[in-house]
């Protein structure tokens, strides 16, 4: 599998639902709230922690000329660019816990 190596910064669910609840009970902010995981490594890197916490033994390449759904991906496209409420499950905790509910 060949993947861009952009940054990418995944945010699990339990804390993508404690975000919206935050940010629907707090003051109006008039304004962007971003969100985004603790943990930042490039895309293809983050593809291959799972596939081999999951044990899949398919070879993740990055390469910059990788396309996502046909566009191209910048180093800064799936990340926040500013300040952004970070999540507390980084990417190690949530592959903990999705074996252990599978």
């Amino acid at each position: 599998m060949r993947l861009s190596p952009g940054l990418f910064q995944p945010i699990a669910a339990d804390d993508v639902a404690a975000s919206v609840a935050d940010v629907a009970l707090a003051a109006p902010r008039d304004g962007i709230v971003e969100i985004a995981g603790p943990d930042r490594a490039p895309f293809n890197e983050i593809v291959a922690r799972y596939r081999k916490a999951v044990g899949d033994p398919r070879e993740v390449v990055g390469n910059p000329e990788a396309r996502y759904f046909g566009g191209r991906v910048e180093e800064h496209s799936f990340v926040p660019l500013g300040e952004a409420r970070l999540g507390r499950i980084g990417l190690d905790e949530w592959l903990r816990r999705s074996r252990a509910g599978a």
